[in-house]
């Protein structure tokens, strides 16, 4: 980028006064010299004066509180997801937990052996497809529990 190319990028900073005094330094002097420049800053300083010059909007009586409102509501969902995952995980913990000890004591007691119609359920193949399938009939509830949680929080907000 040339020196001409990033002064032409600091004359809309420059009319808006956002310049610090070694880029406005620059900018006068490189102004001086480029009749180009020099009139692309009038222009801009037309464009800010006649923006001045424009009506201000209106801030509705109640934007701040209600802006604020809605923040803390959205912190507070947040906050809300952030927990849940965080119970999901540790709920997922635990269960593996769980059931790896209820395993290893179940093979310690029977001797390795608990023959359910024909199948040696602590194996751990058998034991595998029982725990899989207990695991997502657990995760299903759950999932239904916090549809029903969530749909209950939506009509109260």
């Amino acid at each position: 980028m040339t020196e001409h190319e990033s002064i032409r990028e600091l004359l809309p900073l420059a009319v808006a006064g956002a310049l610090e005094a070694d880029e406005q330094r620059r900018l006068d002097a490189h102004v001086r010299e480029c009749p180009e420049c020099a009139r692309d800053l009038e222009v801009w300083s037309a464009y800010a004066q006649a923006m001045r010059r424009l009506p201000q909007p209106a801030v509705p009586p109640q934007l701040t509180e209600r802006t604020r409102a809605r923040i803390w509501r959205e912190r507070a969902a947040a906050a809300d997801r952030l927990w849940n995952d965080f119970t999901l995980v540790a709920l997922a913990l635990f269960a593996w937990t769980v059931g790896l000890t209820f395993w290893f004591l179940l093979r310690v007691f029977t001797g390795g052996a608990l023959v359910f119609m024909g199948a040696n359920l602590v194996r751990i193949g058998a034991w595998s497809a029982i725990s899989t399938i207990l695991v997502w009939l657990t995760a299903a509830v759950a999932a239904l529990a916090l549809g029903k949680r969530r749909r209950q929080l939506r009509s109260v907000l």
